[in-house]
């Protein structure tokens, strides 16, 4: 996964023809990644690349979801705080399990669709001029 966003930073790169200043890469907060260990494998995977040396940051991307059921839309933490501790592990490994396991607060239903939250991806790259 890191390699594969390299490869497209990188890419992105060639085909501007420019450097690479920085780049910014958004991290769902349902993908379930230690950001220590992220910025650590981006480091060494950049190393000796046109990469190496540019400036990399991360946001965590808040999770959305909608209720299916009645439309409501909301975060992970607004039905999280009623899942067990192995509950929400399980969520974040495979998300869609949060219709077996989570009820909307307005219509008690268990059918989600996790609009937003679950994804890594550039969210920019700043090349320099």
């Amino acid at each position: 996964m890191a390699q594969g966003i390299l490869d497209s930073v990188n890419e992105s790169a060639l085909r501007e023809r420019k450097r690479v200043a920085s780049y910014r890469i958004g991290v769902g907060e349902l993908a379930q990644f230690d950001m220590r260990l992220l910025r650590k494998l981006f480091r060494e995977l950049s190393e000796g690349t046109p990469l190496e040396g540019a400036k990399i940051s991360f946001e965590l991307e808040r999770s959305r979801l909608r209720c299916l059921g009645c439309g409501r839309e909301m975060s992970f933490d607004d039905i999280s705080g009623k899942l067990s501790k192995q509950e929400r592990e399980m969520v974040h490994f495979l998300p869609e399990l949060l219709n077996s396991c989570a009820k909307c607060p307005t219509c008690s239903r268990s059918y989600f669709e996790i609009e937003a939250g679950r994804s890594v991806r550039v969210m920019e790259i700043v090349f320099d001029e």
